[in-house]
This record gives C-alpha cells, structure tokens and sequence, in this order.
C-alpha cells in the first residue's frame, strides 16, 4: 500500500525535509509520483526510518555508515538488525572516522610512549586496527584531567575491574539470547535494546538513587 508524505511524517515523527534527505542519499527508495503534486511513497518505508533513527539515536550512526550496511549483499529489512551484529565495527565508530597515531597523542598531550601504552594495558584505552580515533583522543584527556585533579588510580581500576566483569557477563547474557533459533532479528534487536537502552537505564538510575541515599546519610 502507498502512503502520502503526510501521512509518512506522521508515522514515523520524521520531519519532511529529513525524510527528503534520505531519499536524496538513497536510504529510501524514490516515491511513485503519478501526479506532479502528489508522491507516494511505499508502506516499507515506516520501517526503513525506524530502523534508521534507532542506529543514529543509538549507536550515532552517520549517513556513511549506514549505507556501509544497507548496502551489504546480505541486507533485507527483515533481518535488519542481524546484519547490524555482523557490521558492529562500522558502528564502533571505527570505519568512518579519521585515526591518530600513538606519535601524535603523545604529541598532542605531552605524555611519553611509555605512559600511553600503560593506559593501554591498563584498559583504559583502546587501539582500532593498531590506530587511535577521536573518541580515544577524549579518553586521554578525560584520563589526564582526572590526574590532574587527584582522582585516586584505585578507583579508576576499580571501574576497570567491573567494565571487564561486566563485559564477560554481558556475552555470555548476548549468547543465550541468540541461541534462539526462532524470530532471530527480533532476539538481535533485544540484545541491542538491552545492551543500549536497559543497562545505561539501571545504571544511571542506581547512580541517582545512591547519591540521593548518600545525601540523606549527610
């Protein structure tokens, strides 16, 4: 069934000229126009620019990185978020941005080879195909500026210590969910609606909850 632009807008919360956007970078196939006023556009389109907000709200995906996946050999919107699963580098962040060498870090904040690859062992920093991108050019200064405050090193590992806890009870949780056989897109979304959604839900929400405790305790 065809829907009206209108009437697209509507069921996905999408602004017209957003929608116009990805139709233009080929996100979305082109509207039948059997009028020169009216384009009509396929009902699958709903759930195109569901599945397209979803990866940009939650994984922050730009246009480059999504037509790295819509335009796998493999892709169908059916399976869409089984597909995501097999492309989560390019989700990652790590396919699409510009990468930094270990030289230029420790350039860029004055800290010697020895001490970022101490970060890197330590786990607090990660190399991508054996390069840095932005987001670890953050870390470093973020991991600076808690130095230069006195933040104690012991909790820094501590919050080490638990995102590696964390992470083997998080596959291992991701390994029962997709050991369904049956509706596997859906088990797939499941686990990324868990893993995005839900666990930065409870974790912020017990964060409050303990500063609210700890205040009362003041």
């Amino acid at each position: 069934m065809a829907i009206k632009m209108n009437e697209l807008v509507t069921l996905t919360d999408t602004a017209k000229s957003t929608i116009l956007y990805y139709v233009k970078e080929g996100l979305l196939p082109e509207p039948q126009k059997p009028k020169p006023n009216l384009h009509l556009y396929d009902e699958s389109c709903v759930e195109i620019i569901r599945f397209i907000k979803y990866l940009q709200n939650h994984f922050g995906s730009s246009i480059n990185e999504l037509k790295v996946i819509m335009d796998k050999g493999n892709f169908s919107f059916k399976n869409g978020f089984e597909t995501v699963l097999e492309t989560l580098d390019v989700l990652m962040g790590s396919a699409h941005q510009s990468t930094y060498t270990a030289e230029y870090l420790c350039e860029q904040y004055s800290i010697t080879p020895v001490k970022l690859n101490d970060y890197v062992e330590q786990g607090l920093l990660f190399r991508r195909d054996g390069a840095f991108t932005l987001k670890e050019l953050e870390i470093v200064e973020i991991l600076l500026n808690l130095e230069s405050v006195g933040v104690d090193q012991a909790l820094i590992q501590e919050y080490v210590k638990h995102a590696r806890q964390l992470a083997v009870m998080e596959v291992e949780f991701a390994q029962k969910i997709l050991a369904s056989k049956e509706h596997k897109n859906g088990t797939v979304k499941a686990l990324f609606d868990t893993t995005l959604i839900f666990k930065p839900y409870l974790f912020n929400m017990h964060t409050l909850k303990a500063y609210q405790e700890s205040e009362k305790q003041s």
